[in-house]
Formats: structure tokens, sequence, C-alpha cells
């Protein structure tokens, strides 16, 4: 009875497993994508061969990645000082609002790269270092593999053409870095950067020496690199409000759907539930119909939408090159939140139904 049901109008039940499924594709793949570029960038930032990486506490920004340029570059004389500290170097980040990524933004890096690649472990594997100004770039290899670009090639950074004068690797950082100098100029921060990365002598005295460097200046932040991905991967307080919000929107618009299916459904279906109720059947089994019908789309459109976003993720990993995980707990939250939704969308049509007057039933039209 229940499968008969759904197919006498089978387009009703399949709009509302088709609503259902975009809201768990909406999830999925949402949250995959944020959590999968900030996991990806942790393991880049820890691969820059730096023990810390020193900041502002008033600094704010959307992640690490992307801390506004408040720190004095003259810090840096003041914690090569500090005992224990091998080498250190300025970075600035800025958030370009034009780019290849999935999100639409472009992390650009400027750096100093003399002292740059005498902190790190970045080595350029064709074409030549950055020079200390200019409007030039340097990319690593798989933003020069994805974008078929090589040494002498020409890229538009702030809508203007910068040459590319070499590929970098290992992958560390952004993807994009001009020269500190440049950066400073274009955004008006001259003298300022984002935060400083500091290569210690002895890696294992991390804590002794990020205690000195606190204690030198007690505004500092110190945040040290084998944390990172951690960090990352858990994402930051607004990012997971913004992730819990999509959540729940596509919670509210699964119970609309199904709500608004079931409401009609009833409507239909008058005539129906009055012969059920001449034949003795009681509100309880009236209103058990209609959960289960509720309860047999949701499953459908959650088991269709965790299929089709497996099947986007494949397309869009292998074909546009992105960072987007697979995150079982959100999967999780978003089947819980289907059937959840699903079961609070249908209870009052079928109470509604469970209330009809059998005379009145049999005789509408």
């Amino acid at each position: 009875m229940l499968t008969a049901n759904l197919l006498h109008h089978p387009g009703r039940p399949l709009a509302s497993v088709t609503g259902i499924s975009v809201g768990v594709i909406l999830v999925v793949l949402t949250v995959g994508l944020v959590r999968g570029m900030l996991r990806e960038r942790g393991e880049r930032d820890t691969n820059t061969g730096v023990e810390l990486m020193v900041g502002r506490r008033d600094q704010v920004g959307i992640s690490l990645s992307s801390l506004p340029m408040t720190l004095p570059v003259s810090t840096l004389e003041q914690l090569q000082s500090i005992q224990g500290v091998h080498a250190v170097t300025a970075v600035a980040q800025y958030l370009e609002m034009k780019g290849e990524s999935g999100l639409g933004l472009r992390q650009l890096d400027g750096v100093d790269f003399v002292r740059f690649a005498a902190a790190t472990s970045i080595r350029i594997i064709d074409g030549e270092p950055l020079p200390a100004q200019g409007d030039h770039a340097i990319v690593d290899i798989r933003f020069a593999r994805d974008h078929h670009l090589r040494a002498g090639d020409w890229m538009t950074i702030f809508d203007r053409q910068f040459k590319i004068s070499g590929v970098y690797e290992p992958e560390t950082g952004s993807r994009i870095m001009i020269p500190l100098a440049t950066l400073q100029d274009e955004l008006g921060r001259p003298d300022l950067c984002s935060m400083i990365l500091v290569k210690l002598t002895d890696p294992s005295q991390q804590d002794e020496v990020a205690a000195r460097i606190i204690a030198k200046g007690p505004d500092y932040r110190v945040i040290f690199t084998r944390d990172l991905p951690g960090l990352f991967a858990g994402g930051y307080g607004s990012l997971n409000l913004f992730l819990n919000l999509v959540t729940g929107l596509s919670v509210v618009i699964s119970m609309l759907v199904i709500s608004l299916t079931m409401f009609t459904t009833v409507t239909e279906r008058t005539r129906q539930i009055g012969i059920l109720k001449s034949l003795g059947a009681s509100k309880a089994y009236i209103m058990t119909i209609f959960l289960k019908e509720s309860l047999l789309i949701c499953v459908t459109g959650i088991l269709a939408g965790l299929l089709l976003a497996s099947l986007l993720r494949i397309v869009l990993v292998s074909r546009l090159g992105l960072s987007l995980s697979w995150e079982p707990d959100y999967a999780a939250y978003a089947a819980l939140g289907g059937l959840l939704s699903g079961l609070l969308g249908a209870l009052y049509p079928a109470w509604r139904a469970a209330r009809v007057d059998a005379v009145e039933a049999l005789s509408y039209e």
C-alpha cells in the first residue's frame, strides 16, 4: 500500500527526493571543500621547514593563512637576537578576490626570497629566484602543472601582468609568492607583514624558545607548525558557525519540502482516508501511513544525495584539482538532519489526516 501510494503520483515524491538530495549534497560538498582546503593549507605550512610562526595576538583573519599586515618588519631583528633562533623571515599574506580556487579566492604571499630561502626548505627547480621587488612571481610545482605554466610565462595579479621568475618546491605556504616590497606597496602597508617564520638552531627546544619569544613581547602569538594540520583540520569558530548554518538550512529546506508534499497528499487522499476509517482504521494507523511515506522519501533522498555527492567529489577532485575532503561527521549530520526534517515535516499533515471526519471524507470530491 505504501509503495502504491507513492507511485500513484510519482512526480511529487520525486520532487521531494530531489529536494532532500540537494540539501545533503549542499552540506557534504560545502563542508568538504572548506575543510579540504584548510587541511591542505595546514599540510603546506608544515612543509616550510620552520618550527614557529609568530604574529600579533590581536590579528584576526579568516584563518591562519589570511592574517592582516599589522606586524612591523623590524620585529625580525628582535626575534633574531633571541637565544635558540637560527633564522627568521617575514611573510605578508593577502587573499585576492580572484583566482582559480573553488571559493573564488587566491592566496598571495609576499616574501623577501633571500631570507625566506635561508629559513625554509624552499628551492627553485625551474627559472630564477624571486627578485626583491617588481612585478614578478614564483609558483609551486602543482600550480605550475595544473595551469601549464613555466618560468618566463606571465600571469595576472592585481589586474596586471606579473612575470613568473621561477617554479619552486616543495608545496609550502601559498602557491603564489611575490616580492614582499611589491605587496607592501600595492596594499599601502610599508614596513609591515602578517607573520614571521622562525627557524630554530635546535628543533627540540621549541617550547623553550617560544617562551622566550613571549617573554620578549607579551603581545606576540606563537604557533607551532607541528600543530598546524590539526588546527586547520578542525576549522575555526567563524567557519564552523558557517558550516553549521549550512547544515541547519538544509534541514529547514527539507522539512518545508516534506511538509508541503504531505499536505498536498492528505488533501488528495481525503476520500481514501474516509474509506479506511469506515473500515475501522484508527487514528494511529492513519498517522503511521503518512509518517512511513515521509520517512521512505527521506531515506531515498538521503541515499541519493550521498551517492551523488560522492560522484561529484570525485569529478571535482580529478577534473578541477580541488581539495575536497569527505567528512563522515557532517555526512552523518546531513543524514540525521534529513530524517529529522522528514519526521517533523510530516507530523502535522499526518495528525490532520488522522482527525478527518469519516462521513465528510467519504463525501469529499
